[in-house]
């Protein structure tokens, strides 16, 4: 399990690394982290950033990656004075790599995520992205309780949810044989009872 959120950082800069002028947009960040932990999560047992994910009403949030870009307080130890070696704010809702991201911190299997994710997502916009996360099981549990006003606006997604095959019109990456994802999910549990 991740201790600090070093390789949140690292992810981040590595996808900003691949935009144009270096510069994203929080939310399209968001959603392809969680594209990448998702992906990375059926395929291995594990995300890439070990990141907490949470159902908003835009979508899939990371808590820590979002904490991270916002400046609020994180869950995983943080240190902000490596954030600013790596990425900087532009303005409320951007952010820019200004150094070269640190990809060993990655595995392979870490990286091969990430560049699987952009070569699939990485033109969409961040409303694009919003849009395609409400498809998904990991939001559409939560759907009716995000939409009662007189209720809260984020929800804690369970992971196993991540499990869970999203319609086939949704899913370009995500088409995992159900042998895999069984197994990967039983390491996945395996993996957070230590």
């Amino acid at each position: 399990m991740a201790k600090d959120t070093t390789k949140i950082i690292q992810a981040l800069a590595y996808l900003a690394d691949h935009q144009r002028e270096k510069v994203m947009d929080n939310m399209k960040a968001y959603k392809l982290l969680w594209l990448a932990d998702r992906y990375h999560l059926r395929q291995y047992g594990r995300t890439i950033t070990g990141d907490s994910y949470y159902a908003m009403p835009f979508g899939i949030v990371p808590s820590d990656a979002k904490c991270i870009l916002e400046g609020t307080k994180t869950k995983l130890r943080f240190s902000n004075s490596y954030k600013s070696r790596y990425i900087v704010n532009t303005d409320d809702h951007r952010f820019k790599v200004i150094a070269n991201p640190d990809v060993n911190v990655f595995s392979e299997s870490d990286q091969a995520a990430l560049d699987k994710v952009l070569s699939v997502y990485g033109d969409y916009d961040a409303m694009q992205l919003s849009e395609l996360s409400h498809q998904f099981p990991e939001w559409t549990f939560y759907r009716d309780m995000l939409k009662d006003k007189d209720l809260k606006n984020s929800y804690k997604v369970d992971l196993d949810h991540f499990f869970e095959d999203a319609p086939a019109s949704a899913s370009q990456l995500f088409d995992e044989n159900k042998e895999l994802l069984s197994l990967t999910q039983e390491l996945y549990h395996q993996y957070n009872r230590v």
